[in-house]
């Protein structure tokens, strides 16, 4: 039996690799170009996987190259989720911050202006 082509999980990976966070973080950590390459990569990768989806019925290396393709794919894809994950929770937690800080310095205005009274 064929394995299903993973194009779902390619463009997921490149959907994620072109994210506004991963591509700030290529920006601050100087992995810009590490990351383009890698879309580029996973791009490539895509336009094979057409390719494959062809032979891989008459190819038992082909439906083995693609298993072993599918599950790279996927755990990239997993590691990419992480990462957004963990950047959301980030900002989440960092708004909170500024809105308890804001309040506090408003409360603590309010109190000195009702002492001074």
């Amino acid at each position: 039996m064929a394995e299903q082509i993973p194009y779902g999980v390619a463009q997921s990976l490149i959907n994620g690799l072109a994210s506004v966070a991963l591509r700030e973080f290529g920006r601050i950590n100087n992995v810009k170009d590490e990351l383009e390459s890698l879309t580029k990569t996973v791009e490539s990768i895509r336009a094979v996987l057409l390719d494959a989806e062809n032979k891989q019925e008459k190819s038992l290396c082909v439906q083995n190259w693609v298993t072993r393709l599918k599950d790279v794919l996927v755990a990239a894809d997993d590691l990419i989720d992480e990462f957004l994950i963990e950047d959301m929770i980030r900002k989440r937690d960092e708004a909170h911050k500024n809105k308890v800080t804001k309040l506090s310095l408003l409360d603590k205005k309010k109190w000195k202006t009702e002492v001074d009274a």
